[in-house]
């Protein structure tokens, strides 16, 4: 696979970031800056500038290891928007100082930190355009390496260095087990490109058959963990409330968020190997599928269904138990890591069978026939905004007012906002931040019409729409899915019960001590910005639903169906 000039072009965005990275980091070092944050956010903003808009024939474009579709335009437009997001309430989290005495804000570091997210943005955005397995990997440690150097430049008290360490240690076992997986992808497909390699996966060669019984569970099973680690999905989900609670409140925003869509876009980038669809397959070429790649979209399914159900369940069960405003979030961003999952696991089982309905141009329903792909990236979309929502208040809203009398002596240490206790009464204090914070969980927890209802909605209709009709039995993966949007549904219940809790505190309970609400400007401007397009969506979904409908239909087959659909699991 060569490079040209066009790939260099293909990916301009990402270039312009590493550039305002090299330019913030150079500042700092000899020109004396003393914030790289405004850099930071003119340098998204260039880089959203040379993003431009869908290929000219709707289609994909191709060079050297880069494609660019419509599935990695969406990927691209999602990071640059949150990433522009998270830079803002970055730059006005200053919780690493607060165990200083002093009460000063030392603001050393903005530099170094702003730098290093520029790069994390980078590779996010190389995850979704990568066409091979040396980029793709490449972009995931270009995600992994900058956010545990943000976590330990972030905070300098020791459960700040152990967040960091942590998270370092649980990052280089997941990096190990994906490479080893993608070793496995190499040996099935003879090659780094994934174009290939689904070519490969997807010929109807019965000697290809005895290999993947072989090598496709173990590198499915390894591709699985080293996602479910940055999606904090089970069993890789251990590590999250102890990095959240020890971390600030603007790097527990970036670790619930970006990691989360870098393993979305894994698992659907590996899920397109055995579809075809993102890889220009069309006619009898894609309306072939041999039996390695039955299994692959078998196996693949059952593995995601499975860690789906479970992820949701503890993770919600956790919640419930928790009284920390952060671990309580932590568990919460484990369970929406399961409601992500429900998607896959769809997408998996019958994507290709929902794209062939779905004609583009035709005016469906908002959630019918939006496939589980699409599904999957309508609800990332409306999670990570209302996610970043309540991180940016949080850090907006800064530290507890400290109880001390004149004759007490010296001012005590300023306090977090740690605990649910800690937004008693913020309706009367805080009037405009307590509503941000209301939507935003009400969005998580579900509550129609906030776009969070919507993308449930999607989520188990898609499930439900597996197999629905097909003469297949309730043994077969029919039952299985049912069961899935079930269990969807009853989670989605659960959460309420701590998600209100919340709001409870905030509207139902009166303060003694109030907050300082000292967190500056920036992270109260991305607060709004967050509610303000929580608002839109709320009455214009339809737009939402369409991109993520463009996006997903890249994955899926483009024409016809897998071949022997009537193939399911025990």
């Amino acid at each position: 696979m060569t490079t040209s000039l066009e790939t260099f072009l293909l990916i301009a965005p990402e270039i312009a970031l590493v550039v305002a990275a090299l330019v913030v980091f150079l500042a700092g070092a000899f020109a004396n800056l003393q914030s790289g944050w405004p850099v930071a956010v003119a340098g998204i903003a260039i880089a959203m500038f040379l993003s431009g808009g869908t290929p000219d024939d709707g289609g994909t474009v191709t060079s050297g290891p880069v494609s660019i579709d419509g599935f990695s335009l969406g990927v691209r437009w999602l990071v640059l928007v949150l990433g522009g997001i998270l830079a803002l309430v970055q730059s006005g989290d200053t919780f690493r100082t607060a165990t200083s005495r002093s009460g000063t804000a030392l603001r050393w570091g903005t530099c170094e930190e702003a730098g290093t997210f520029l790069l994390l943005l980078a590779g996010l955005s190389l995850v979704g355009v990568a066409n091979d397995l040396v980029l793709l990997f490449a972009g995931l440690e270009l995600v992994s390496i900058p956010t545990y150097i943000l976590l330990a430049l972030k905070r300098i008290d020791a459960r700040g260095q152990e967040a960091s360490l942590k998270y370092f240690f649980l990052s280089l076992v997941a990096s190990a087990l994906f490479l080893y997986a993608l070793v496995c992808l190499y040996g099935i497909g003879g090659s780094t490109s994934l174009a290939e390699i689904s070519a490969r996966l997807r010929s109807p060669d019965d000697r290809l058959a005895g290999m993947a019984t072989v090598l496709l569970p173990v590198a499915l099973g390894m591709a699985m963990s080293g996602a479910a680690f940055r999606l904090a999905a089970v069993p890789m989900h251990f590590y999250a409330p102890d990095v959240y609670e020890g971390t600030s409140p603007g790097n527990a925003a970036l670790l619930s968020t970006l990691p989360k869509v870098a393993g979305i876009v894994v698992l659907l980038r590996l899920l397109a190997l055995g579809t075809g669809g993102a890889f220009g397959m069309a006619g009898a070429q894609a309306a072939v599928a041999g039996p390695a790649a039955t299994a692959y979209m078998t196996l693949f399914w059952q593995l995601a269904a499975i860690l789906a159900g479970l992820t949701m369940t503890v993770g919600n069960v956790m919640a419930l138990l928790q009284t920390n405003l952060r671990r309580l979030l932590a568990c919460s961003s484990i369970a929406h890591a399961g409601y992500l999952l429900v998607g896959v696991a769809t997408a998996a089982a019958a994507d290709s069978a929902l794209s062939g309905r779905l004609v583009p141009g035709t005016d469906t329903s908002w959630t019918s026939g939006l496939g589980g792909s699409s599904a999957t990236l309508f609800y990332l979309a409306t999670y990570v905004l209302a996610t970043a929502g309540v991180f940016a208040a949080l850090t907006y809203l800064g530290h507890r007012w400290p109880e001390w009398s004149a004759t007490a002596g010296s001012r005590p240490p300023r306090e977090e906002i740690s605990t649910v206790d800690d937004l008693n009464g913020l309706s009367g204090t805080n009037p405009v931040a307590a509503c941000s914070i209301a939507l935003f969980l009400l969005s998580l927890a579900g509550i129609p019409p906030l776009p969070g209802f919507w993308g449930k909605l999607s989520l188990a209709i898609t499930a439900l729409e597996v197999d629905w009709n097909s003469s297949a039995t309730w043994g077969s993966r029919r039952a299985a899915f049912l069961a899935l949007a079930i269990l969807l549904v009853i989670n989605a219940a659960i959460a309420a019960a701590y998600y209100l809790r919340i709001i409870a505190a905030m509207y139902f309970r009166s303060t003694k001590r109030g907050v300082q609400a000292d967190g500056g400007i920036a992270a109260g401007l991305a607060m709004l910005i967050c509610m303000a397009l929580l608002i839109v969506v709320t009455f214009q979904p339809r737009g939402l639903f369409a991109a993520s409908s463009r996006a997903g239909r890249v994955i899926s087959a483009p024409t016809g169906t897998l071949v022997a659909p009537q193939v399911v699991s025990p």
